[in-house]
């Protein structure tokens, strides 16, 4: 049976604009489903781009923007909303980021686009591939836009365009507040930390200690002998070399304030132990700090183990937060992005049995009496 042109471009347009809606519609719920790891993205764009840092409450309203512009605007190609005017702006918006991911690919300023998040990690070479097709079917689907098929009927649209817009900022205020309700990334709930511990041989760091004099900084390697004594310490900085067997987002390591690995003490403690995560303690909510405080208290009497991991290593950021808080635990250190990855919260709670994450709270919902209780029945 032959098609005619005008069937075949018919059924082209309409390929192409689900092929935009799908991307679109992921792009957004990713991102609605992980606001916070849009905001890491977005802030790794701004120290590599810009010359200034943002506030991380804009970039995080901005993440939240982002995920209910993408998710809304394939749910009107997807329908046929407003063909028209969604088509061009569909195509506005595919020629930005395409112009975007160009610059990406050849100044390579961040190791991936965080389009999909932790779900799909593209390079940038196959990011630009991406938005060059996607542009193609954007122009496609606007030159022909008249072509698209009605899959429901204009009396109805409207309701949804309303539920769309309703639940895709709903739920990314709920992911906000009790975390990720699909986790992507590799310390997700049933992951056993002593998976994450580098497996063979020891872990190595590249070791940089950072001294101040002046306003001015130095960073000397481990093995570089210390400068005059007017320079004043200020922290050492870890960071795991990546090998063939390991990753800086994925290793899990800890250690003391004598910088003694106490990653092996956490992971092979048996029952339960909690995992206080700050990644910045001069940033960290304080509104949380009562729950947290009963929370140790809690552990203290139940001789459970709590650790407070932090990437503030300096003694001014924790004496910051003990002062401020009435902090009566000790700080262990650990790497920030690894931290964030761990848990989006600033600060989280992650709670551990037998080495394996069975729980994990974000600053807005810790839990209370009644949830720790259950917690020790477990």
């Amino acid at each position: 049976m032959k098609v005619n042109k005008m069937t075949a471009l018919k059924i082209v347009v309409n390929a192409c604009r689900v092929l935009l809606a799908a991307t679109f519609i992921f792009s957004g719920f990713i991102k609605a489903n992980d606001p916070f790891g849009t905001v890491y993205k977005l802030q790794d764009y701004v120290a590599s781009m810009l010359w200034f840092s943002l506030p991380e409450k804009f970039l995080l309203g901005c993440a939240v923007l982002l995920a209910f512009f993408e998710f809304t605007l394939g749910i009107y190609i997807l329908f046929g909303i407003a063909r028209t005017k969604t088509s061009k702006v569909t195509v506005v918006f595919m020629g930005f980021m395409t112009l975007l991911t160009a610059y990406i690919a050849i100044a390579n300023p961040v190791s991936d686009c965080g389009c999909f998040g932790d779900a799909i990690i593209l390079s940038n070479g196959a990011t630009l591939a991406k938005n060059i097709v996607l542009m193609a079917a954007a122009v496609t689907v606007a030159k022909y836009s008249r072509l698209q098929i009605n899959f429901i009927g204009p009396s109805i649209k409207w309701l949804v365009s309303l539920f769309s817009m309703c639940f895709i900022i709903g739920f990314a205020i709920y992911c906000v507040i009790c975390l990720p309700q699909i986790d992507f990334r590799p310390y997700k709930v049933g992951t056993s930390l002593k998976d994450a511990v580098s497996g063979t041989g020891e872990q190595k760091y590249d070791i940089k200690i950072i001294y101040e004099k002046d306003g001015k900084t130095i960073e000397l390697d481990a093995e570089d002998d210390d400068p005059d004594s007017t320079w004043t310490y200020v922290e050492t900085k870890r960071t795991p070399l990546q090998s063939d067997n390991t990753n800086a987002s994925t290793d899990f390591f800890v250690f003391d304030s004598d910088e003694e690995d106490i990653t092996e003490d956490i992971v092979e403690t048996p029952g339960l132990t909690f995992l206080l995560i700050i990644p910045d303690l001069t940033k960290a909510d304080e509104g949380c700090i009562d729950k947290v405080n009963e929370i140790y208290d809690r552990c203290n009497d139940e001789g459970l183990d709590f650790y407070c991991i932090t990437a503030s290593s300096e003694e001014k950021a924790q004496f910051y937060w003990t002062e401020h808080t009435g902090a009566e635990y000790e700080y262990f250190i650990s790497e920030d992005r690894l931290l964030k990855t761990i848990v989006r919260g600033n600060p989280g709670l992650v709670v551990l049995k037998d080495g394996v994450i069975i729980k994990k709270y974000s600053n807005y919902n810790l839990p209370d009496e009644e949830e720790f209780a259950a917690l020790l029945e477990r």
